[in-house]
């Protein structure tokens, strides 16, 4: 063997061996062990007594020393001839030490450098890093191992250092778990939890673990196959039945199951797309986390993430939020905005509203000390009543916030986070409400973060105000560098072959540094299988990706290319999905496409798996693992999705001619109208909104003046000028296209116009 470079491979079994391929040949047993227990001693020196005794326990003590002398001799030639690596220690220690040389591999020290990188300190993972970890641990430390005449402390040694190592791996993979069940990304948190039944079968922890992804990721069959699984390992391996709460949470998804007409997905699912981390972004968050604790320990703050579009700033406030309730107990309201109907009047306020309503109204949440977040719906379907109507929404807002600020105890040790996504959609309006708020709360723990594309705003917008304002902070995004786009390429493909450098050269190229456009590059080039699954972790490239940065599509073709990739079904339920919103649920989804909800399920999965949507969680309840179990034990009819992000929803929206378009629009108008008649007002706006876009502009003339009077009753004056200027539009074609109904249409008009009148009085400002 080469003495330069050594391979050394203790997890799973014993293998040494050259860069090239070639095993070290060792000529006992004994001196395996030898270099085993010596490499995992690595730079730490053990005398020659210990180590002879260790091997040779029934030796005399010349007989154990010359036995040591020559397996020392015997190890050396096996790596090589090169004395360095064992060597005789000095000073007040001394010893047989072992020196690993920088070309050098041994899996046990990377495992452990991993988890160290994998776990930095207090709570906080580092997925990567930990993923790194778990792909070295294929198995025990030298399993199958075993020293003819060895002696006892040789096998306790082996078997507490087994044990560690053992633990180390199932916290590690714990970790990934709770990391991308936290995030959504059930399908991910799966692959874990499997390997986690592989190293630990019979741990019904784990078992239980894997149910609750499993009906997280709607696929409720086989979180119930799960636990008759494990009653069988159980009865077969230890004669025993499972624990009681394993059987309670069995029952519970069991009494929540309904009869399901369509098929079973397939259990032998494709890898998932490879994900591509958030890089580049420390500076943005040692920002945030200052506004943070100045919010705590200071008082009301806001912060405003701005930056263009596709340049990752919600996954950035999302990934900072889920840091910082691991560390404390904090409420945590959501607001989201974006989508292609117009902002519903009074959002984002109403919605921060109805939530916090909804939690106080709940009952104590008791002694647990898990955090307790909710996510305020973002689809209209399920926007309730507005209760008060006599009750400004921002004067409803703030009462609602103080509440909870109360109710969290003198002591402050539950913030209220209110996290508002694309601010700028909702107006001037809500901007200075929001900054309102942060003035009259004062010396209360309220951090209100949002995100914004600050090049749509004017200079004398009020966001532009509050951002600048001495309870303000301001985080710029900026597109990612060379060495960003360096880690993703390492993070993703590793180091072999210099892969990862060909992908970061590519990324770089196409990209342009936009977050967005490398997160579709990569899955694009996984579509095309140029990326291909080497680990749990890691891809490969099968082949070299076009390296002419002119000759690659714009972004929104990268897009529309991947959607082709999709089955017709699949790809006509997304466009679909794309006309109902950013936020859609599979109720209204089966509904509007008049399609058997088997198929629904099954190119909801796929459209999962390609990263084209996510879950979306409605409610958080005080066990994070626990969340939406009971909704989706009835599996993927019940759940509400989002796009992965807008842009893809643009694009999918664009994806079918427009005439086709209108039709698809009537049909969600039709079947929101359904759930949600006239004489309920929670989903007005959309309804009108998907009416206008069909042309169907009789039916949607109620439905636009009720949306008018939730404005002017709510006080959004922002929302009452829009809502009157869209509906004089549709008057106007109405007087055009059905002249037999002028005193109708006049009579319309008249209220709308009357509506203007008082919204100058009251604000000066005709919309």
């Amino acid at each position: 063997m080469r003495s330069s470079e050594v391979d050394i491979r203790l997890l799973g079994g014993f293998l040494v061996r050259d860069v090239s391929g070639e095993e070290a040949r060792f000529e006992s047993q004994k001196v395996r062990g030898l270099l085993a227990f010596l490499a995992c001693r690595a730079g730490r020196p053990v005398s020659r007594e210990h180590l002879a005794e260790l091997l040779w326990p029934e030796a005399d003590p010349d007989t154990g020393r010359h036995n040591l002398r020559q397996a020392l001799y015997s190890l050396r030639q096996g790596l090589g001839g090169d004395r360095g690596r064992i060597a005789e220690s000095g000073g007040t220690t001394q010893g047989v030490v072992f020196e690993l040389a920088e070309s050098d591999s041994l899996d046990v020290a990377e495992f452990q450098a991993a988890l160290r990188r994998g776990f930095p300190g207090g709570r906080e993972v580092v997925a990567a890093d930990l993923a790194d970890a778990v792909d070295l641990y294929r198995g025990d430390l030298l399993a199958g191992f075993y020293v003819r005449g060895g002696s006892a402390e040789f096998e306790n040694w082996l078997v507490g250092e087994q044990e560690r190592l053992r633990d180390a791996a199932l916290a590690a993979l714990r970790a990934l778990v709770d990391h991308f069940a936290a995030r959504g990304e059930y399908d991910q948190a799966l692959v874990y939890g499997r390997r986690l039944i592989e190293i630990d079968p019979l741990s019904e922890e784990a078992h239980r673990e894997v149910m609750r992804l499993y009906v997280l990721a709607g696929r409720r069959r086989r979180a119930l196959g799960e636990f008759e699984e494990l009653a069988e390992l159980l009865q077969r391996e230890l004669g025993v039945e499972p624990l009681p709460e394993t059987r309670a949470l069995y029952e519970s998804i069991l009494a929540e199951r309904l009869p399901a007409p369509g098929p079973e997905p397939a259990l032998a699912r494709p890898p998932l797309g490879p994900f591509v981390p958030m890089v580049g972004r420390a500076d943005a968050l040692a920002a945030l986390e200052e506004s943070w604790q100045q919010a705590v320990e200071t008082g009301a703050r806001v912060a405003l993430v701005d930056g263009e579009e596709g340049i990752g700033k919600t996954r950035l406030i999302r990934s900072f939020l889920d840091r910082i309730t691991s560390r404390r107990r904090a409420v945590v309201v959501q607001s989201q905005l974006c989508g292609p109907e117009p902002p519903a009047a009074g959002q984002p306020l109403l919605q921060l509203a109805r939530v916090l309503e909804r939690l106080a109204e709940e009952d104590d949440p008791g002694p647990s000390e898990a955090r307790r977040t909710a996510t305020a719906e973002t689809g209209r379907e399920d926007a309730g009543s507005d209760a008060g109507p006599d009750v400004p929404v921002d004067e409803r807002l703030s009462a609602a916030v103080r509440h909870t600020l109360l109710s969290t105890g003198p002591d402050r040790a539950r913030p209220l986070i209110l996290f508002l996504d694309d601010l700028h959609l909702a107006g001037g309006w809500a901007a200075e409400r929001i900054g309102a708020l942060v003035e009259q709360l004062g010396a209360e723990p309220l951090w209100v973060v949002a995100t914004l594309e600050g090049g749509r705003l004017p200079p004398e917008h009020p966001l532009v105000g509050l951002a600048e304002g001495p309870r303000g902070d301001r985080v710029v995004l900026e597109r990612l560098g060379e060495a960003a786009i360096a880690e993703i390429g390492r993070t993703l493909v590793g180091d072999e072959d210099h892969d990862a450098e060909r992908l970061a050269r590519h990324l770089g190229a196409i990209s342009d540094g936009l977050p967005l456009a490398i997160v579709e590059h990569v899955n694009s080039l996984c579509d095309q299988g140029i990326l291909a699954p080497a680990s749990h972790s890691r891809w490969s490239l099968a082949k070299e990706p076009e390296s002419d940065a002119a000759a690659e599509p714009e972004l929104d073709a990268v897009i529309a290319r991947r959607i082709d990739h999709l089955p017709t079904s699949t790809r006509r339920l997304l466009v679909l999905a794309a006309v109902i919103g950013q936020t859609f649920d599979v109720e209204l989804l089966q509904r509007a496409a008049r399609e058997h909800i088997g198929v629904v399920e099954i190119g909801i999965e796929l459209m999962l798996e390609r990263w084209l949507i996510r879950q979306h969680a409605r409610h958080w309840s005080d066990d994070p693992r626990e969340r939406d179990l009971v909704l989706w034990a009835q599996g993927a009819r019940r759940g509400t999705f989002e796009f992965a992000h807008e842009r893809i929803r643009r694009v999918a929206y664009d994806h079918v001619n427009p005439l086709r378009r209108r039709l698809l629009h009537r049909e969600v108008a039709d079947a929101l109208a359904e759930r949600h008649p006239l004489d309920e007002p929670g989903n007005a706006e959309t309804v009108a909104h998907h009416y206008v876009a069909a042309g169907e502009w009789e039916r949607a003339a109620p439905y636009q003046r009720l949306s008018l009077a939730r404005a002017e009753r709510l006080g959004d004056t922002d929302a009452a000028g829009a809502e009157i200027e869209r509906l004089l539009r549709v008057l106007d074609r109405l007087a055009r296209e059905s002249p037999g109904d002028a005193a109708r249409w006049d009579e319309l008009r008249e209220e709308a116009l009357a509506a203007r009148e008082r919204l100058v009085l009251t604000s000066g400002d005709p919309g």
